[in-house]
C-alpha cells in the first residue's frame, strides 16, 4: 500500500522527480506516437466494419466513469429506437473461450466484474435486451456481435488505444478531479497517450462539475438508491442519512465513490482494495458485522458470502440535453452513412 501511495503522489503532483523523469518520458512518448502514426498512415491495417463503431475510452489509467456513461448512452439510444450492442475486454474473466456472448446465467467470475455489472444493469435493472460480447481481441468481438445480433451500432467499452479496431466515433472521458496528473506517459505518469490526443476525439467529456476549458461537455454520477446484497431489496438514499457505515471499494478511483457516499451517510471506516480485486470473506473479517456499503462492481463478487447489512450504492450518470442531442445527431448521421 505504501508503494501505491508513492506512485499516486508521483503521478498526480509536480514533485522534484518530474524533472528527473521528463527526459525518460520522451522515449515512451515517442513510442506511443509512432504506434498511432503507423495506423494513421495505413502502414498497419485497421479492421473496418459495416456497422457504426463508437469507442468510449480515456487516455489515463484508472476509472473515469466509462461503464456508467455507456449504460446511460444505451438507454438514450433505446428510447430513440437505435439498437446498440456492447463489446468489452472481459478483464479477469474465467471464461477463456473467446469471443463469448454474455448470457444471464454468467457470473462476475465468468465474465469479469465490469462486464457482469454492465450486462446486469442494462438487461435486469433497465429491462433492455442489449447484447454484449467479451473478447480481448476487440475486432473479433465486434464481428461476433454483428454476425449474431440485430444491431445498429457497436459500443466499445474502452479500447481507445486499440487501433487495430477502426472506429467511427470517439468519446474521450476524463476525471474532473484528477484530470491528467503530471501529464507524463506510463510508467512515469498516468497517461496512456499525450494530452494532445484530445484534439482528435469527437467528444471530450469531463466526469464531474465542469471546471476547465478543456472539455466541451460534462457528466455527473448521481446516487440513485442502495441495494441489499442478500435480498436485492432497494432502499431509498434518505434511509441511510443517520447511519454509520464502513465503505469498501476495489475500483480505479475509490475516492470518487467515498466522496459520493459521504454525502449520503457517515463513513466510519474506509477500505480500499486494488482495482478488480477478487474479494473473499476473509477480507471482511475485522468488520463484517458493520454496515458495509460498496460499489456495484464490487458487489458482483460478494453475493455468495454477503452479510445481512451489506449494501451497494446504485449510481447512474446524468447527461445534459446539449450532450444528448449532439450524441444522437452524430450517431444517427453515421448510421445512415453506413447503410
Amino acid at each position: 500500500m505504501r508503494f501505491k501511495i508513492t506512485i499516486e503522489s508521483l503521478w498526480y503532483s509536480r514533485s522534484k522527480f518530474f524533472w528527473i523523469l521528463l527526459p525518460f518520458n520522451l522515449i515512451f512518448l515517442a513510442l506511443v506516437k509512432i504506434k498511432r502514426a503507423l495506423y494513421q498512415f495505413k502502414l498497419f491495417n485497421s479492421n473496418r466494419f459495416n456497422k457504426t463503431v463508437l469507442v468510449v475510452g480515456n487516455i489515463t489509467v484508472g476509472g473515469t466513469g466509462k461503464t456508467p456513461f455507456i449504460n446511460q448512452l444505451v438507454r438514450i439510444l433505446a428510447q430513440n429506437k437505435i439498437k446498440a450492442g456492447i463489446v468489452s475486454r472481459g478483464y479477469q474473466s474465467a471464461i477463456k473461450n473467446f469471443p463469448h456472448q454474455v448470457i444471464k446465467s454468467d457470473t462476475a467470475l465468468d465474465v469479469g466484474d465490469e462486464a457482469f455489472m454492465q450486462f446486469t444493469d442494462l438487461n435486469c435493472w433497465a429491462g433492455l435486451n442489449i447484447p454484449m460480447v467479451i473478447d480481448p481481441n476487440r475486432s473479433r468481438a465486434i464481428h461476433c456481435l454483428i454476425d449474431n445480433n440485430d444491431i445498429d451500432i457497436v459500443i466499445s467499452d474502452d479500447g481507445m488505444q486499440h487501433y487495430k479496431m477502426a472506429r467511427d466515433i470517439e468519446v474521450l472521458l476524463f476525471d474532473g478531479e484528477r484530470q491528467f496528473g503530471n501529464q507524463l506517459i506510463l510508467p512515469f505518469g498516468p497517461l496512456r497517450e499525450p494530452v494532445s490526443r484530445l484534439q482528435s476525439a469527437d467528444f471530450i467529456i469531463q466526469n464531474g462539475p465542469q471546471n476547465n476549458t478543456i472539455s466541451e461537455h460534462n457528466v455527473c454520477l448521481e446516487a440513485v438508491k442502495l441495494v441489499q446484497l442478500k435480498t436485492g431489496k432497494k432502499i431509498l438514499i434518505e434511509a441511510f442519512s443517520k447511519k454509520k457505515v464502513t465503505a469498501v471499494a476495489g475500483i480505479g478511483n475509490p475516492e470518487r465513490f467515498f466522496n459520493t457516499l459521504k454525502s449520503i451517510c457517515t463513513i466510519e471506516n474506509k477500505k480500499s482494495f486494488s482495482d478488480h480485486y477478487d474479494f473473499k470473506l476473509d477480507d471482511f473479517e475485522s468488520f463484517q458485522k458493520d454496515i458495509i456499503v460498496m460499489t456495484e462492481k464490487d458487489a458482483g463478487k460478494c453475493y455468495a458470502f454477503a452479510g445481512d447489512d451489506w449494501y451497494y450504492l446504485k449510481v447512474e450518470m446524468s447527461f445534459k440535453k446539449t450532450l444528448t442531442d449532439r450524441l444522437l445527431n452524430t450517431i444517427k448521421n453515421n448510421i445512415e452513412q453506413k447503410r
